[in-house]
């Protein structure tokens, strides 16, 4: 169990491992100021012995009775049995924690390429020209229109070149159907006048050697 007052618990990683073999990972980030507590079981063979009864050697008209165990004591007595506060389960109540920010070394920021380097920028103390531009500018009602006005436009020529889009692809498309068909019909053509000008080679030949 680690970091007990913040209810950071182990958990098992991977399947099914060797025996006594286990892979771990907690909950949470585990900081250079915790203290990792790691309880590891093993087994112990227990010696066995006995206790010999010196006072069941006596005559049998008598029984014998053994000394009275702890909870007939307490139900003789009336005695509740006694709860330790710090054995009840508690609910865990766990604070959103907030890490410090990644910091590298000059040293290793010389050697990052320039993409995995930071880029820091400094806050200003006061705001910018454009912000305070901004900040100041109060819009008119007839410069509100306007500027929606625009903006209605501009959807609308954005629309107009979206369905522009679409049909010169369809266009595109249908054309390269049409290509394919005419060379299909071309290679076709070709193919049969090859034919044909075998069949008259064929024959001309033939009618040479019966000469």
């Amino acid at each position: 169990v680690a970091k007990e007052e913040l209810g950071n618990k182990p958990k098992r990683k991977g399947g099914q491992t060797k025996e006594g073999i286990a892979r771990c990972t907690f909950e949470d980030k585990i900081l250079m100021s915790d203290i990792v507590f790691l309880r590891a079981w093993t087994q112990v063979e227990v010696p066995q012995f006995f206790n010999p009864l010196t006072t069941a050697l006596q005559p049998r008209d008598q029984t014998w009775k053994g000394m009275r165990t702890v909870a007939e004591l307490r139900r003789d007595h009336n005695l509740p049995i006694p709860v330790n506060k710090d054995s009840l389960y508690k609910k865990i109540e766990r604070k959103p924690r907030k890490f410090n920010t990644l910091v590298i070394p000059k040293s290793l920021q010389a050697n990052l390429p320039f993409e995995s380097k930071p880029k820091h920028q400094p806050k200003r103390k006061r705001p910018g020209l454009e912000e305070r531009r901004q900040r100041g500018v109060i819009v008119e009602p007839r410069e509100r229109k306007i500027h929606a006005l625009v903006q209605q436009l501009q959807l609308m020529n954005n629309n107009k070149m979206k369905k522009r889009n679409l049909k010169e692809k369809k266009k595109k498309k249908a054309w390269e159907e049409e290509k394919k068909k005419e060379e299909e019909l071309s290679k076709k053509r070709k193919r049969e006048e090859r034919r044909d000008k075998y069949r008259k080679e064929d024959k001309l030949n033939k009618k040479s050697r019966r000469a």
